[in-house]
């Protein structure tokens, strides 16, 4: 047995050390030209990288703007960013880079929100440090939809899982918000789990209120489907709340609080036990999506977020859910995602079309799509999940080929950058360019009882994904400064 290998199940402990945002980085930073630079052998996956680096980066701005540090998440002329898609957009903005961006336009979504306008923030806020008038009149008259407060909580999270920057979980202007978002703004909008079923459509309504006036019938949808008349409740909100409590639990297990984090926990197996029992359509193998005021449900957009939140972990529900995706077609704005989802879940072909396919979609230039691509390339393709909470790297070649190769060299994670290459699915490479002593979650695609670590042979862990690949995986300790190597035998 190797020096580094590590028993599999062991817990790696939380390091104060790790990513703590009020210390001083030891390592070098890169150049925006040398960061999350990718290479391939596969010329489409390469050229598609290229194109969604260029176009993203194009859509960030330095600080120079009374915002401060932001990207475009929204549609290109606003010159704004909304709560959906900064959440949306954030990992691909992470991997180029852009963790700054991140953190202040995520604080400032959090330092707006407010008992006035019953909990919610601004949806959207423009490069003059403003709510955009195009969603935004008054504290009484606003467009917002209610999946993103959760929305926000789950991808401040994957920051912090990226970054290991503390300030996400411990910060009094971020917790302030995930508390309010949890509590007041759950029972102000009547989103409990006793209650949202039972919902009424229009609430917490201005005086005046108009139903021909956007800004009083849409301040408070109930889903980020926009069009559907009568909706009280959409199944893309109730995986948000999931997703949301799921989260904050996670972070307070992290920081040690074990009774939230177990209520937490809770609260979340509630939202996933309503999607499970009165969402899924037995007879028609499908999740129904919308439920309106007249109590009754209806077919239509909202089965992706299901699965982008992880709100079940049923794997034929899992199965059901991806073949009625495919079966549809989507906005540009859905399918941005899809790249990422799919190869996590182990569909792996209709993965790669839609990657190399975006660039060429209309409206291919709204922001997500770069953002989007530049996620699938490498938490898909290259199979790069970093964990500040496990101070873990996980790697997985999904290359279409074993003659292929890819790799993305000075990827920010952390307090620094990691290097990985994979030599079809058979040897991944990697680099650790931080700071700390990490654990290297290495996989390979298929059954394999060993695999060979530097040289040396060590038996492998298999398990399988939703979609019934096999994998074979081992964790080994990977030294800051050191590389090391891994071969399927």
């Amino acid at each position: 047995m190797i020096r580094h290998l590590l028993l599999l199940g062991t817990i790696v402990l939380f390091s104060s050390g790790c990513g703590n945002s009020a210390g001083k980085s030891v390592v070098e930073k890169f150049p925006q030209e040398q960061t999350a630079v990718f290479s391939s052998t596969d010329k489409y996956l390469e050229n598609t990288y290229n194109w969604a680096r260029k176009m993203a980066l194009s859509y960030a701005h330095d600080g120079t703007d009374p915002v401060g540090y932001w990207y475009e998440a929204a549609l290109p002329q606003r010159e704004a960013f909304c709560m959906r898609d900064v959440s949306h957009q954030s990992v691909g903005a992470q991997i180029l880079g852009l963790a700054v961006h991140n953190k202040n336009m995520f604080r400032k979504f959090a330092e707006n929100i407010s008992e006035n306008k019953d909990w919610c923030t601004y949806w959207e806020i423009n490069r003059y440090d403003k709510p955009a008038p195009a969603d935004y009149t008054n504290d009484k008259e606003f467009w917002y939809n209610l999946n993103a407060n959760f929305d926000v909580i789950q991808a401040c999270w994957k920051m912090y899982e990226w970054t290991g920057d503390k300030d996400y979980l411990t910060d009094s202007c971020f917790v302030n918000f995930y508390n309010k978002s949890l509590n007041e703004y759950i029972s102000r909008w009547q989103l409990q789990p006793e209650s949202i079923m039972s919902r009424p459509r229009y609430m917490n309504q201005p005086k005046n209120f108009d139903l021909n006036n956007n800004f009083h019938t849409c301040r408070g949808l109930a889903s980020y489907v926009e069009n559907f008349r009568g909706l009280t409740v959409g199944v893309d909100l109730i995986a948000a709340l999931y997703a949301g409590f799921d989260a904050s639990s996670k972070m307070a297990l992290l920081l040690g609080n074990k009774g939230k984090a177990e209520k937490d926990r809770q609260m979340a197996l509630e939202y996933r036990n309503i999607l499970e029992k009165e969402w899924w359509c037995e007879d028609s193998a499908y999740y129904q999506t919308f439920w309106t005021e007249d109590h009754t449900f209806y077919r239509g957009e909202g089965v992706p977020f299901i699965l982008w939140f992880g709100a079940t972990e049923d794997a034929n529900r899992i199965r059901a859910s991806v073949k009625d995706i495919l079966n549809k077609e989507w906005n540009v704005e859905n399918m941005s995602a899809f790249p990422a989802l799919l190869y996590r879940l182990g569909y792996f072909k209709e993965a790669y079309t839609y990657l190399t396919e975006l660039p060429q979609m209309n409206r291919s230039e709204y922001p997500e799509v770069s953002y989007g691509i530049i996620e699938g390339m490498i938490n898909g393709v290259m199979g790069i999940v970093p964990s500040a909470s496990e101070r873990k790297i996980s790697t997985c070649s999904r290359l279409a080929e074993d003659s292929l190769t890819a790799e993305i060299r000075n990827l920010p994670v952390f307090d620094g950058y990691v290097t990985v290459k994979h030599i079809g699915r058979v040897i991944s490479e990697i680099e650790n360019q931080t700071s700390q002593n990490l654990v290297w979650k290495v996989m390979f695609l298929g059954k394999h009882p060993q695999i060979k670590i530097d040289g040396n042979t060590c038996k492998a862990m298999n398990f399988q994904d939703a979609n019934g690949n096999s994998y074979s995986m081992i964790e080994v300790s990977l030294p800051s400064g050191e590389k090391m190597s891994a071969q399927i035998l």
